[in-house]
């Protein structure tokens, strides 16, 4: 009895200790299966960033996971073994991978670092990629614009103004980028007018000079002279630019191939330019050479305030085979040729001498400038003609958004978006209005005209816009029917994107 009583103790006290052993190894077995599947998932993730198929992952025994005094009789079954990688020759120099010792879970992910460090960054934000290196010294972005027109003219007393027509305005493709901190580059070719012509196409080197940041370009770039005329047809408040940027010009016109300088500082930039013909120029005769140089200041910089000073000029030698010295302005837009401010004729045009003064301010959402130019043609036998032109004109966004204006170079831009229409908001809604003269009838051959336009902006996103321009003008033109003075209105509708 004494020896039963024991057995019986010792049977009691041991089926706890068994029961506990079976409880440790289940639990073992399930840590260890969750290890797995953490491992193969991982490895899944790494194979789908590496484009490779996944390496063979087989189950750790469990007799090698858990202690010995732990370890079941029976060995647990391994998961099935994945497909083998087909192998192909590796290049001379590269040992094969092995299969018995795959690269470790950090080799891998500092593989991809590294290939990430050494790709190419694309941003979208301008409405086509920009490819930027991983370093930030190389980087390209194909751009352009579409500009289409529909317009109608209406109220002359000269019938071939009163037209309706579409025009697409100006269809330009081209790319820029930069190579290293300094060098930037930037070719576009232009369909305008029913002609094709390269635009900008320079070369230009940025770095510090006297303290601040200045650029020294070399090509065919857009003059510096005047908001309106340093400013793009893309980034001017209203279709076209005002009467002082598009008549009070050289004959070379906005683009010359030369040299320019700039230096800009905190609120204020000097800019020189020396430059012959244009690019398109026809190689028959030698070409001009004109000097010019711009320089704006802001005195007035606050959150809410902002003052713009600029003032320009240029002298220019003029080519022995200009035979228009002076442009004709398009007064109701650029597709009605019938309706333009004629130039004249100036024979033997030699040199010319112009200038021009600017003043604008503006305060949160509003927006008002004005400008002055003038311009003396003198020919070869000392006679000489006097141009004029000035502007006024002013602007609201009715969003909120801040007048797109750059204090770097004191030109126009393109307006941030604060709630785009491509993505669910408003859009940019800009009121504005533009009264201007343009004066050539110093010589009696020339006319003159001016232009009140009322005009509204709907910016889809950044670099999607929407323009109404109604345009109330008045033309005189001495050698059509007898110089009368004739009167109209024109309505325009664009569709915009630049890219």
């Amino acid at each position: 009895m004494y020896r039963g009583a024991l057995l019986a103790i010792g049977l009691c006290t041991s089926l706890p200790a068994a029961a506990q052993g079976a409880d440790d190894v289940a639990r073992l077995t399930r840590l260890v299966e969750q290890q797995q599947a953490r491992i193969a998932r991982l490895e899944a993730r790494l194979a789908m960033i590496e484009g490779t198929p996944p390496p063979a992952v087989a189950a750790v025994p469990l007799e090698q996971a858990l202690p010995s005094d732990a370890r079941p009789s029976p060995p647990l079954r391994t998961a099935a073994q994945a497909p083998q990688r087909p192998r192909s020759p590796a290049p001379l120099g590269q040992s094969l991978p092995s299969d018995a010792h795959p690269p470790s879970l950090d080799a891998r992910l500092a593989r991809i670092e590294q290939a990430q460090k050494e790709g190419v960054h694309v941003d979208w934000s301008k409405g086509t990629p920009e490819f930027t290196s991983a370093d930030g010294r190389f980087s390209f972005r194909p751009r352009g614009r579409i500009l289409v027109d529909l317009a109608t003219t209406t109220g002359s007393a000269i019938p071939a103004r009163n037209m309706t027509a579409t025009t697409a305005r100006s269809l330009r493709l081209g790319f820029e980028g930069s190579i290293g901190p300094h060098l930037s580059y930037l070719l576009e070719g232009d369909f305008a007018d029913n002609d094709v012509a390269i635009k900008s196409a320079y070369l230009a080197w940025t770095t510090r000079f006297m303290g601040q940041q200045a650029e020294f370009a070399l090509g065919n770039r857009l003059n510096d002279r005047g908001l309106d005329g340093s400013s793009g047809t893309i980034s001017v408040p209203f279709l076209e630019r005002n009467f002082v940027g598009a008549g009070i010009i050289p004959v070379r016109g906005f683009f010359g191939l030369g040299a320019a300088a700039r230096i800009y500082g905190d609120g204020w930039h000097v800019g020189v330019q020396v430059s012959g013909d244009d690019i398109n120029n026809p190689g028959t005769q030698g070409d001009g050479l004109t000097i010019g140089a711009r320089a704006h200041w802001n005195p007035v910089k606050t959150a809410d305030w902002l003052v713009h000073l600029g003032l320009w000029g240029f002298h220019e030698e003029i080519a022995a085979d200009a035979t228009r010295p002076t442009r004709s302005i398009a007064v109701g837009g650029f597709f009605n040729d019938n309706l333009r401010i004629l130039p004249g004729s100036f024979a033997d045009a030699r040199s010319g001498d112009g200038y021009g003064v600017e003043l604008g301010t503006f305060h949160k959402s509003l927006w008002a400038y004005g400008e002055y130019g003038a311009r003396r043609i003198e020919n070869r036998a000392g006679a000489s003609t006097d141009q004029s032109a000035w502007a006024v004109q002013a602007g609201w966004f009715l969003t909120g958004e801040t007048p797109p204006y750059l204090t770097r170079g004191g030109v126009w831009s393109r307006p941030k978006v604060l709630r785009p229409f491509t993505s669910g908001g408003s859009g940019a809604i800009e009121l504005a209005t533009r009264y201007e003269e343009l004066d050539y009838c110093d010589n009696p051959t020339a006319g003159r005209g001016t232009a009140l336009t009322l005009g509204v902006n709907w910016y889809l996103n950044n670099f999607v816009r929407l323009q109404l321009n109604a345009i109330d003008w008045t033309v005189a033109n001495p050698t059509q029917r007898g110089g009368a003075t004739d009167h109209g209105q024109t309505l325009i509708g664009r569709a915009q994107v630049a890219f």
